[in-house]
């Protein structure tokens, strides 16, 4: 699947939704999205796609894509009952009260965040990442056991044997 048609609606869906600051993080991305591809086309498909470095708010840098392109990605994938993959970037998982606190790798909360809100799921009422962390606020009420099932559709079995106490308690 490493066609650049493909490929570069993947490129924008992930610079738009992750804070990405070099190449070799965009690559790793796109690796897990099955795409794997040299350094040199990442750097001509940056190009094509008029991403840029910036600053950001943490003192560091970031990409961004230009908004004079032609590609979007396709929607199939999104709004789905499920997630798409199991997210390896999730660390722990701990939920008090009506929210739900997911630690993640460094750089991977907003990616994992953006999929979460694209459930159709009526019990999630929305998510706020930063780097490393998304909270996830919950429909009030709702069994714990039922967030459980929820989460357990997309974050690795050993996270959430190891968080299935906190869960499944009540």
């Amino acid at each position: 699947m490493n066609n650049r048609k493909t490929r570069l609606p993947e490129i924008i869906d992930i610079l738009s939704h992750q804070i990405i600051s070099s190449q070799e993080e965009l690559s790793k991305q796109l690796a897990v999205r099955g795409h794997i591809i040299t350094q040199a086309t990442l750097s001509r498909d940056l190009k094509l796609l008029k991403a840029n470095k910036i600053s950001d708010e943490r003192g560091g840098y970031r990409y961004i894509v230009g908004e004079a392109h032609n590609y979007t990605r396709n929607r199939s994938r999104q709004r789905s009952s499920s997630l798409p993959s199991n997210h390896s970037s999730v660390l722990s998982i701990a939920i008090t009260g009506n929210l739900v606190v997911i630690k993640t790798r460094n750089g991977y909360a907003s990616g994992l965040a953006y999929d979460i809100d694209t459930l159709e799921s009526d019990i999630v009422l929305g998510t706020i990442p930063g780097a490393d962390t998304v909270f996830v606020a919950m429909r009030e009420g709702t069994p714990r056991k039922d967030i459980f099932t929820l989460f357990s559709s997309f974050i690795p079995v050993s996270v959430m044997s190891q968080a299935a106490p906190m869960f499944l308690s009540e």
